[in-house]
């Protein structure tokens, strides 16, 4: 009778875990419907090359590693149209939550799993950024999380078979064809195939390793085949790995620098973030919980320590996107260890003192973690009320009860971002207007992706973006650089031109994309010689071919 009731709890936990985690991923629906931000459209311009034939980087420069436009070419294929970028986020979102449940329940026991998915919906939720998390939607972490989870999930119940430790391994490849700084996530999931079980044979771990290498090699060498058989092996050189070398490198000023990053890094991000702060604590708990460390803490230990490295190779920016990646592995963390600081309550005064101690510090959290600023006495509850926030205002947009120019104006950034939803319609309209169809146009700025996209038409330059001609990258080398757009320009005469007013004169040493264009001698005389100012709005000037 004992054993029948304890099969009725724990299947009606079950089930209201399930309905719970379904309720988390119904709020996200709304936010369909919010517009792609300016990398998404930078990645789906490429996008759009390769599923009419384009190779990226020889036809369309950009500066993320392959594996972005291929995941993008994937969405744009199944549905063209820009709803697709915040659709595949929440698909990944659900993809990454059913994982690690069954991660959770498979590494740990309990509600480890559930507990992990829902704080996962939960605080991983991009409608936590203060302007519903446009810019973090479906950027390569986005993809680096749902394929790092699935290589571990993979991995830790491969039990020494061939076949899954191949896939493991080629999971690992796609996450490194998304950023090369992935890379470091092989060491969780070689630990998750069996490394860290002292009782394993040297001779079956050593096959492990074999077996997930062969599965990553297969999935880059595919790649560079790609590429070699295109004749872009230096364009993919010099796009997404020089460039984004010295991209990198610019936010360090040496070892010391790039090392203090890496260990106040987290701290910061604990004060602003709910899953740092709630999967800092739980790290605290796998670490501390007893010796010996069991496979795995480890694995979920080693998993959060590669994220944190992952973001630091990255550079210190400390754009939203990047943290994006460590969601899983600190939902993982903050529910197993916490679970495990909750057993230890049994373990005498010593077990109490602890989870009275953790307990406070999760009503601490509660209280001041967010990015909000808020007085002492309102609680911040982790960035919810945000979250909330915009839900409802995603949810009246969808329902009709607000205009598109309404709902559109809540991403403008107070005019003092990069890119403008409602200036890039503007113009895409423009340009569907005053040109045919499938004529070349140009647009020199961060938004340009955009105007393309929506107005269907190609660019006039592979530099359809303008940060690598404003830095002159590569400019030594044929085809890059000023000089390089140029030429493009020159050969393609595109009918309308568009130069971006604010974008890179937010960083320091930097012009935006209007005053480079116009400060740069050969630019600015071909410019005047063939084209007259038409109109323009806070984000671009305008001109046409005469």
């Amino acid at each position: 009778m004992t054993q029948g009731n304890g099969a009725r709890a724990s299947g009606s936990s079950a089930w209201l875990f399930a309905l719970m985690l379904l309720i988390l991923i119904a709020a996200r629906l709304p936010s369909i419907a919010q517009p792609a931000g300016g990398d998404q459209f930078l990645y789906s311009y490429v996008a759009g090359r390769v599923l009419d034939g384009g190779v990226p980087y020889r036809d369309a420069f950009e500066q993320k590693p392959p594996g972005i436009f291929g995941v993008y070419a994937l969405m744009w294929g199944f549905w063209p149209n820009e709803s697709v970028v915040a659709a595949a986020d929440v698909l990944a979102a659900v993809l990454v939550a059913w994982l690690l449940w069954g991660l959770g329940r498979g590494m740990f026991d309990g509600a480890v799993g559930p507990a992990a998915a829902m704080l996962f919906l939960l605080l991983g939720d991009p409608g936590i950024q203060k302007l519903g998390g446009m810019n973090v939607r479906a950027q390569c972490e986005t993809f680096i999380a749902l394929a790092v989870a699935a290589a571990i999930a993979v991995a830790w119940s491969a039990g020494g078979r061939a076949g899954r430790l191949i896939l493991a391994g080629a999971l690992c490849g796609v996450a490194v064809w998304l950023k090369y700084n992935a890379i470091v996530y092989a060491l969780p999931i070689a630990l998750a195939a069996g490394l860290a079980d002292p009782a394993a044979p040297i001779n079956s771990r050593l096959r492990s390793l074999y077996w997930m290498a062969a599965g990553g090699a297969a999935v880059l060498g595919v790649g560079l085949l790609y590429f070699a058989s295109a004749g872009a092996l230096g364009d993919l050189w010099a796009g997404s790995v020089a460039y984004n070398l010295a991209y990198s490198g610019e936010t360090y000023r040496g070892v010391g620098h790039a090392f203090q990053y890496v260990t106040t890094m987290p701290i910061y991000r604990a004060r602003v973030d709910g899953l740092w702060f709630l999967g800092g604590l739980g790290v605290l708990g796998l670490a501390l919980a007893g010796r010996p460390l069991s496979r795995a803490r480890v694995v979920a230990l080693a998993w959060v320590v590669a994220c944190v490295l992952s973001i630091a190779i990255n550079g210190s920016r400390g754009l939203p996107q990047y943290f994006v990646q460590a969601q899983p592995a600190l939902a993982l963390a903050a529910a197993g260890g916490l679970a495990l600081i909750w057993r230890g309550r049994h373990a005498g005064t010593r077990g109490r003192v602890v989870v009275a101690a953790a307990a406070l510090a999760v009503v601490a959290g509660t209280w001041r973690v967010g990015s909000e600023p808020t007085q002492l006495s309102r609680p911040r509850l982790f960035g919810i009320p945000q979250s909330l926030e915009n839900l409802a205002f995603d949810a009246s947009y969808v329902s009709g009860r607000l205009a598109r120019t309404e709902y559109l104006a809540r991403f403008e950034r107070d005019g003092a971002g990069k890119f403008s939803p409602a200036a890039v319609e503007r113009l895409a309209a423009f340009v569907d207007q005053h040109t045919p169809e499938a004529t070349p146009t140009y647009v020199f700025g961060f938004a340009s992706g955009g105007v393309y996209v929506k107005s269907r038409r190609p660019s006039a330059s592979r530099f359809f973006w303008s940060r690598p001609v404003v830095l002159e990258f590569e400019r030594t080398r044929p085809g890059y650089g000023s000089a390089g757009l140029l030429a493009d320009l020159e050969r393609e005469r595109p009918a309308v031109v568009a130069l971006q007013k604010h974008d890179w004169g937010l960083a320091e040493d930097m012009k935006d994309s209007l005053d480079f264009f116009m400060t740069t001698p050969h630019l600015r005389r071909w410019l005047d010689a063939g084209y007259v100012p038409d109109y323009e709005d806070a984000l671009f000037s305008v001109w046409r071919r005469r």
